[in-house]
């Protein structure tokens, strides 16, 4: 059925359904038995917003049961609701289900230097976020999300029970990294300190804006990434073979951050002038994503939220080009059903999205932040999967794919048009195909949403 006849029985299904006309809904594949069976399973959520009551959230809590990590994925990249429905949902599982640790696609360095304001006070989130949000990650430094990091302190200063945050990526190598490898070092292997000071000679980053940092150290020639590389790596391997002589926690963490900085620069030793070399660090990018999740909650025994583009949090590929072997899947590999993803849509509303230089394309707007603007996409089109999400009677709700009634399992598991806006512009000839129900266990839809606030 194409998009033009799908509206329009849609239309006439549910004038008759609403009408109180049970045949129309009678084949389990026509438009309004999809509604009906979308509509029977969508639990109702109140409000995106972290303040106020959680108690529309118990149904939320429910699908995702006994799991250790449940990852929760963002449809854009910049865009206000996502970043406070994950802190809301996170407030919900610190509190309901004894869920102890954010994680987010951010370098490993960055999670240490914001875990330390979240745990200790130590430092200014909006300075760190300034320096290390940057690059790629350059429109999470925004104010939903600066409010997440806030919120965790306070909760810290008044709960007994402590939650932390997590920095799963790789893609900068903070001087905070370089620091606590040697310290331990010097510390419990002094003989050694020579040889870890020679390895990571000139691998420091030499500006404190991670963003310009990347673009150097990607520009160095191949051979020079792949010698950091190597010494990085050699870093790491004799750290491994020493005994932790009885400080088994501070081993543990010293291997872990060298392990951090052997991953990016690892990562910015692919061959990235070829489409090969390209997929090749993608896939070891969510890979090393992965890792990282499972080995915070294996060694802490932390539950975890993971947080991210919803082509990350994905079980199957739903960006080929540059997330072809996404996070999720290998977590489900990892952690089997101890693992459960929620991917979010929406039907309209605005995001931030970066450009080179230049000024913002036509139909957009100047963000608060130069090389930013602010785009908006109108009511998603009737071929696309938000289209019939958005007829469900709740205005935003929460879907689990897995129990839902058979009818719409079975439109689940289509793929379709869905929007996935990472860091530009989208247009609808960007729209990727997903089938729902095979890359997410449940399903956030919005109805409206709006551009977050950039920190200037």
């Amino acid at each position: 059925m194409n998009s033009k006849t799908w509206a329009g029985a849609l239309s006439v299904s549910l004038a008759l359904t609403t009408a109180g006309t049970a045949a129309a809904a009678a084949d389990s594949d026509s438009p309004a038995a999809v509604v009906a069976a979308l509509n029977a399973a969508a639990k109702p959520l109140a409000s995106t917003s972290p303040r106020g009551g959680l108690h529309d959230l118990d149904a939320f809590g429910a699908m995702v049961a006994g799991a250790k990590v449940v990852g929760v994925g963002e449809a854009t990249h910049s865009t206000a609701e996502f970043y406070t429905l994950n802190h809301r949902l996170f407030r919900y599982l610190a509190i309901e289900k004894g869920f102890t640790t954010f994680a987010r696609e951010l370098s490993w360095s960055t999670g240490v230097r914001l875990n330390d304001f979240v745990r200790y006070g130590k430092g200014d989130p909006r300075k760190i976020m300034h320096e290390e949000v940057k690059g790629p990650y350059d429109l999470f430094d925004n104010r939903e999300f600066l409010g997440l990091i806030t919120w965790m302190r306070s909760y810290n200063a008044t709960h007994k029970a402590k939650v932390q945050f997590m920095g799963a990526d790789l893609l900068y190598p903070g001087d905070v990294l370089f620091d606590k490898v040697l310290v331990y070092v010097k510390q419990y292997h002094p003989d050694l300190l020579s040889a870890f000071t020679q390895l990571y000679d000139g691998l420091r980053p030499t500006t404190p804006n991670a963003g310009a940092y990347m673009a150097l150290a990607l520009a160095q020639p191949l051979e020079t990434r792949q010698d950091y590389a190597r010494r990085a790596t050699e870093a790491l391997k004799l750290l491994e073979q020493q005994d932790s002589d009885g400080n088994a926690e501070e081993y543990q963490w010293a291997v872990q951050h060298a392990r951090a900085l052997s991953q990016t620069f690892t990562d910015f030793a692919f061959d990235q002038s070829t489409a090969e070399g390209r997929r090749q660090a993608q896939v070891y990018r969510d890979t090393v994503l992965a890792d990282n999740v499972a080995w915070w909650n294996r060694t802490t025994g932390h539950k975890i939220q993971m947080s991210g583009l919803n082509a990350h949090i994905s079980y199957a590929p739903i960006d080929t080009m540059f997330v072809p072997a996404p996070m999720g899947g290998v977590l489900r590999e990892r952690l089997a059903d101890r693992f459960v993803t929620v991917g979010t849509s929406f039907d309209q509303g605005g995001y931030n999205f970066l450009i080179d230089k230049g000024e913002c394309p036509e139909g957009s707007l100047p963000a608060e932040r130069p090389l930013t603007c602010k785009g908006s996409v109108a009511a998603a089109g009737a071929d696309y999967n938000e289209y019939v999400l958005d007829q469900v009677r709740h205005r935003d709700f929460i879907l689990d794919t897995r129990t839902a009634p058979r009818a719409a399992r079975d439109w689940l598991a289509e793929s379709r048009p869905t929007r996935l806006i990472g860091g530009g512009f989208w247009s609808p000839d960007q729209a990727t195909k997903v089938a729902l129900g095979k890359s997410f266990d449940i399903v956030i839809h919005l109805h409206k949403v709006k551009a977050a606030t950039l920190l200037p």
